[in-house]
């Protein structure tokens, strides 16, 4: 399928349209020209430390007229997974308190008492405490589901921070097991959910985003058109230098996108 076709664009956000507080110049024109050609976007994160409401109001500060329900992230996908195939309602969760009420709002109690299953989100308010308990769990047999992999976060000054797959990696150290589940990218449960949520198709959806290991990743388990911009983690040398990840097309920046959209 050619980018023309495409009808829903899901995009990526940190590296792709914005890069910390600075929005690329080359956003508003790409976003114009999905809606133009009667297109719909979607903003798609694996970051489930904010919700829907935080994400809505970064993008309209940047100057995106974005709502709450332009945004999809991990932790949606998550809990919606959970609703359809955990059998119970009891969750412990190591994240955010934004993240726990996102899964109190979905009808899950949170307790530490024998829970149904033990979530692993972004965690930035993260605890010794918190790991110990996680840490049992996972030893006594409780399910184990992780919101995405990704190992670091991208931070203002062009450094980052440890990400979820970090905290994977210490709790696999110390426990010896593996999540039982990770849902975010490149899990295509996160694009089945958001396919069902926004009525989307896969033969005319594609997913925008710089990251390799997440973003093309999950096109290519989900089977749909996948798009590379050189705008963030993936630099053009580290994509040709590499063979596991082959993005459907590649674009130094949306910019680029948004001309072929706009071509006669």
């Amino acid at each position: 399928m050619s980018m023309k076709e495409m009808e829903l664009f899901l995009l990526d956000m940190d590296g792709t349209i914005y890069l910390g507080n600075d929005l690329f110049p080359q956003t508003p024109g790409f976003l114009a020209a999905i809606r133009e050609k009667g297109g719909k976007y979607v903003f798609l994160t694996n970051n489930s430390s904010k919700n829907k409401e935080a994400y809505a109001k970064k993008l309209q500060n940047l100057g995106i007229n974005a709502t709450e329900e332009d945004v999809f992230s991990s932790g949606d996908a998550t809990a919606i997974w959970l609703r359809e195939n955990l059998g119970g309602n009891k969750l412990y969760v190591v994240g955010t308190e934004v993240l726990c009420d996102l899964f109190r709002k979905a009808g899950f109690e949170l307790t530490a008492e024998n829970p149904d299953a033990l979530v692993l989100g972004f965690d930035t308010e993260l605890t010794y405490e918190k790991l110990r308990i996680a840490h049992d769990l996972i030893i006594d047999g409780t399910k184990w589901i992780c919101t995405h992999p990704d190992l670091v976060c991208p931070v203002e000054g062009g450094r980052s921070i440890p990400d979820t797959g970090s905290m994977i990696a210490l709790l696999e150290t110390s426990t010896g097991r593996h999540p039982d589940l990770i849902v975010g990218k490149p899990n295509p449960i996160i694009i089945e959910s958001a396919l069902r949520l926004y009525g989307g198709k896969k033969e005319t959806t594609c997913m925008v985003g710089d990251r390799l290991y997440t973003d093309i990743a999950v096109g290519q388990n989900a089977g749909i058109t996948s798009v590379l911009v050189y705008t963030g983690e993936t630099s053009r040398e580290e994509y040709e230098a590499q063979t596991k990840y082959h993005a459907d097309y590649v674009y130094p920046s949306v910019g680029e996108i948004a001309a072929e959209l706009r071509e006669a």
